[in-house]
């Protein structure tokens, strides 16, 4: 048995294989991006279901027992070690999915399935400390808002102001989030500005000019 076949039976005995990797039947680029796939799914965040707590009441808990790993997930999820900080933004942000919350309380079964969309959005914001981790959670709640006032937009039969409410109303939280993106990067920078050359100019004499050249009127 050749070793590229060895290799592919070590990989059939594999579970969750898709059998067309096995007979090799992808090019490189595909191996590329399923490769790519598969290390991303190695930080895969923590599960969540709804539950009880220790006194017995409705909670949200973790899915996994390897309390260890649940824990730097979390961390790494939220920017904070302090559970008690972790427990206040999640319960902040879980608040703002639709559905979450009614005038009979709070949904259990689908805070659970809300608590794992925002460790999914979080995990990928990947927030560095408390700060980043406030506004990742600020973040997705603008988000959220914005897709639903932008989801009112399209009902049927409203009138054209409440329509037009709709779209000035997502369209200032849109704004809002790309302000929150610009800050995320300028704060995780600390300020700094990147300088970009566009012309060099060699004056007689050999005196050079750098930086942004701007150009009047009539000049060529």
């Amino acid at each position: 048995m050749t070793k590229n076949a060895k290799g592919r039976q070590r990989l059939a005995q594999k579970p969750g294989v898709p059998k067309a990797l096995v007979k090799n039947e992808y090019t490189d680029e595909e191996k590329a991006r399923i490769a790519n796939y598969s290390e991303r799914l190695k930080r895969e965040p923590v599960k969540f279901k709804s539950g009880e707590d220790a006194s017995g009441k409705p909670a949200i808990v973790h899915e996994t027992t390897d309390a260890t790993l649940s824990a730097a997930k979390v961390t790494e999820a939220l920017g904070t070690p302090n559970k008690e900080l972790q427990s206040f933004l999640l319960d902040q942000v879980i608040r703002t999915f639709r559905g979450c919350e009614s005038s009979e309380g709070i949904d259990y079964n689908k805070a659970a399935e809300f608590t794992n969309k925002a460790m999914a959005l979080l995990n990928g914001i990947q927030p560095q400390d408390e700060i980043e981790g406030m506004l990742a959670v600020q973040m997705i709640a603008v988000h959220n808002v914005a897709m639903e006032t932008l989801r009112r937009v399209m009902i049927i039969g409203q009138t054209f102001e409440g329509e037009e409410a709709n779209v000035n109303r997502a369209t200032k939280m849109l704004r809002t989030f790309a302000a929150q993106m610009e800050a995320l990067k300028r704060y995780r920078t600390g300020g700094q500005q990147k300088v970009i050359v566009e012309h060099v100019h060699v004056n007689e004499g050999g005196q050079a000019i750098v930086g942004v050249v701007n150009r009047g009127e009539g000049n060529s």
